[in-house]
């Protein structure tokens, strides 16, 4: 509820271009109902219900929408009236399922932070990007695997989706709060991917909300290398990938070091959390400079791939 204010007025600049407004409340008691049904207003309207749970309520929401592009407005965060008109022209002047942008970073008072880097910060510096771009599949596939460690796709309140691959393709609900990186995992290759170079939202730094459910299933998740692998087998089955494609995007060297550094973030987030401080451990040192290696290991086959390919014609 305390983030509601601010949202509500974030939107109201922009919410006469949207067709359709679906709000999902996951059982809140703290007023947020209330509040969005006195302050709320848009001609198609509609409150619905779902059991907490980030994604599945997500999911929820998206299965009732029956317009062309959906956007995630998750409360807290904000886009401009110009953002959404730079991301859905984006989305059609380059054919695009889903449109990626970098926000402006906010705390709870309102405070500009300082910006995270993100993995759409390193396609604008690796392939140059000025203006606004479609990403080609090899492309999409290898930032996924080079940054398996986030999401290609950042905060989705910064970007738009076409409705009908969120219905076919939804966020996993297995993951804990991180289903939307799992979904740029599973689906690098299946979706078309857009990005706008331009900051035109923001994104709201605040504590979590996860439930222990949530967390356990984070926990319990399978790893990125596992999920890129399976996804792999069945974009070659389906022919989503051809077999000439994967050496190109020297799929073999990047999951071998993509494994390589999971190995090493493991282990070195087992160091931190033991009775020694990690400083003083050497075991911790090593598992540290490992999973620093790995990470440039995988920068520099990114660099050696993408400079295979040719340019796309402008």
């Amino acid at each position: 509820m305390s983030y509601l204010p601010r949202h509500v007025e974030g939107l109201r600049p922009w919410l006469d271009l949207a067709a359709e407004v679906v709000v999902v409340d996951s059982h809140s008691t703290d007023g947020t109902l209330d509040f969005l049904r006195a302050n709320l207003k848009h001609p198609v309207l509609r409150f619905t219900s779902h059991p907490p749970g980030l994604y599945a309520s997500w999911n929820h929401g998206i299965a009732q929408i029956s317009s062309q592009y959906v956007c995630l407005a998750t409360t807290g965060d904000t886009i401009t009236r110009e953002g959404i008109c730079k991301l859905v022209e984006t989305a059609e002047s380059l054919a695009c399922d889903v449109v990626i942008s970098r926000p402006t970073f906010c705390d709870v008072s309102g405070q500009t932070r300082p910006a995270t880097l993100w993995p759409a910060d390193d396609v604008i510096a690796t392939l140059d990007v000025k203006q606004p771009y479609r990403l080609r599949q090899i492309e999409a596939v290898i930032f996924a695997v080079v940054h398996a460690a986030d999401a290609l796709t950042g905060s989705c309140a910064s970007d738009l989706f076409r409705t009908e691959v969120l219905q076919r393709y939804p966020f996993s609900t297995d993951f804990g709060l991180s289903g939307d990186t799992a979904w740029s995992w599973m689906h690098a290759a299946e979706v078309s991917y857009g990005l706008v170079p331009d900051r035109v939202s923001t994104f709201l730094r605040h504590p979590t909300s996860a439930s222990v459910t949530e967390q356990q299933s984070f926990l319990a998740a399978r790893r990125a290398d596992v999920v890129l692998r399976t996804a792999m087998e069945s974009w070659r089955r389906t022919g989503v990938m051809t077999e000439q494609t994967l050496p190109r995007a020297l799929w073999e060297e990047l999951m071998a070091w993509l494994t390589s550094y999971l190995d090493a973030k493991a282990a070195f987030d087992r160091n931190r959390h033991g009775s020694v401080p990690w400083v003083l451990n050497p075991r911790a040192w090593r598992n540290r400079i490992q999973r620093v290696s790995s990470a440039k290991q995988l920068h520099r086959l990114k660099h050696t791939a993408l400079l295979r390919e040719p340019a796309p014609a402008t």
